[in-house]
């Protein structure tokens, strides 16, 4: 799989250390996916000393996005990740329960058909 990241600050100079910790975040979300192109841009703003991160991610089509407001920069990127999981996991159960729906319908169909 190929990724690719952007990270931008707006008020904020982006240390190399914030970057890092970011990209290593984010790049740990690959392990959901098996192929393709995931695309990350990982945004974060300084406003009266609210520290917020917003993270979108596009994968096969799929677009997937965390915010979070604190006061430290690394929680807020950890509670982004925290809320692109959830929405990974809701993705992927909703897919595995249409797809176990769809095989017992086919058996279904089949048992009728004898």
């Amino acid at each position: 799989m190929r990724m690719e990241i952007t990270v931008v600050g707006r008020n904020v100079a982006v240390t190399d250390a914030l970057r890092a910790y970011a990209e290593k975040k984010v790049t740990k979300l690959q392990r959901y996916f098996e192929r393709g192109i995931m695309e990350a841009q990982v945004s974060m703003t300084i406003e009266r000393g609210i520290h917020s991160v917003d993270i979108t991610i596009q994968v096969d089509g799929l677009l997937l996005r965390g915010e979070e407001h604190t006061g430290d920069m690394y929680a807020s990127i950890d509670g982004a990740i925290d809320n692109i999981e959830r929405q990974i996991r809701k993705h992927k159960t909703r897919i595995n329960r249409r797809a176990y729906r769809h095989r017992r319908l086919n058996q279904l169909i089949a048992f009728l058909a004898q």
